[in-house]
């Protein structure tokens, strides 16, 4: 199937590229063992392989394993410099060795683009980023969880996590894509100083986001909130900010982004080729015979096919218990509300 895309989206120190350690420190570094319940317990072991693309000219290409935490626990923070995309291969020991089950990509950007992101003068870089989220099948907007839990009134809000140029991004920007899946990611939420009130942790996020809130809704698009650390609890010394030499690093919540986010955009690219077939089905009996339409209706089936296939493996981390321990939070498609979640 086509290539995922996943942007990113958040004021600089939210946590964005420490997010993409947590990609390395679980997928690449380690790998994510999943028992499917439904199927005789048989595990599964999903890893992410980086890999160059032949045709990414204008797109720097990262290795994304220099973000390892776990590698590299002398750091106090990591900050993006230049723009870049990094393209991952997920694969599933049981579904084909050679083969992955599909490919995303992530758009990483440095430190304040995102105040650029809605000037209308902007360079060409900016514009470049901005077309990228666009056509994105996932926007992870990424919200300080730390911050979150101390804001009180509106300035704390825009000061703290730049809601008022997300806000503005989503109002004035035209999505290519009208499939989407929104995750509003709480990161840092191993710290003490996060709230442990669910309640009040989802009222001030909506309340912070409210016209992008309302937009996801006007377009129908699936919205969750999901909580992370790129290093796991009781990690952190809270004296001197800095990792604990004798720590285990195990980051959380990582895993159910990238599931949450690959299941929704392949249930909606199944559905989509579903209607296609059933429109294709209506013709009358002369269209049907002719060449085109029988090599058209070929190719539906096969992607019908294929992709139904990779569903079918990505539903069973999709609906594994630590996807239902992170992503406390979702309102499918076409509903209003946020309500928890235990999808079997």
């Amino acid at each position: 199937m086509n290539e995922i895309k996943i942007s990113m989206l958040g004021i600089s120190g939210s946590g964005k590229t420490a997010f993409l350690s947590g990609i390395c420190d679980t997928f690449i570094s380690g790998n994510i063992e999943v028992i499917d319940k439904k199927n005789n317990n048989d595990s599964h072991l999903f890893k992410i392989l980086p890999y160059y693309a032949d045709n990414l000219s204008e797109t720097s290409v990262g290795d994304i394993r220099r973000y390892s935490i776990r590698n590299n626990r002398g750091f106090t923070s990591v900050s993006t410099e230049n723009t870049k995309k990094y393209m991952l291969n997920i694969h599933d020991d049981c579904y084909d060795t050679s083969n992955p089950l599909c490919t995303i990509s992530f758009i990483d950007y440095k430190g304040g683009f995102i105040e650029k992101l809605v000037n209308e003068h902007s360079d060409d870089d900016v514009k470049d980023v901005r077309n990228e989220l666009l056509k994105s099948n996932v926007i992870l907007i990424f919200v300080d969880a730390i911050r979150l839990s101390s804001c009180t009134n509106a300035g704390q809000y825009s000061q703290s996590l730049g809601n008022d140029d997300i806000n503005t991004f989503f109002n004035t920007n035209k999505f290519d894509n009208k499939k989407m899946t929104i995750l509003f990611v709480l990161t840092k939420d191993d710290s003490p100083d996060v709230s442990t009130d669910d309640e009040i942790l989802i009222d001030r996020l909506m309340h912070a986001f409210e016209t992008s809130v309302k937009i996801i809704e006007r377009n129908k698009w699936n919205l969750g909130i999901v909580r992370t650390s790129a290093v796991g609890r009781n990690v952190i010394n809270r004296e001197n900010n800095k990792i604990n030499p004798d720590a285990e690093i195990k980051p959380y919540g990582i895993d159910t982004v990238l599931f949450y986010s690959i299941y929704r955009t392949i249930s909606e690219e199944v559905t989509d080729i579903c209607l296609k077939i059933n429109d294709m089905e209506k013709a009358n009996v002369i269209t049907k015979m002719s060449k085109e339409y029988k090599n058209k209706m070929k190719i539906f089936r096969l992607q019908m096919e294929q992709t139904d296939e990779v569903l079918k493996y990505i539903k069973i981390p999709y609906n594994s218990l630590r996807i239902s321990q992170n992503l406390i939070w979702e309102q499918k498609k076409g509903t209003t509300g946020i309500s928890a979640v235990n999808e079997s």
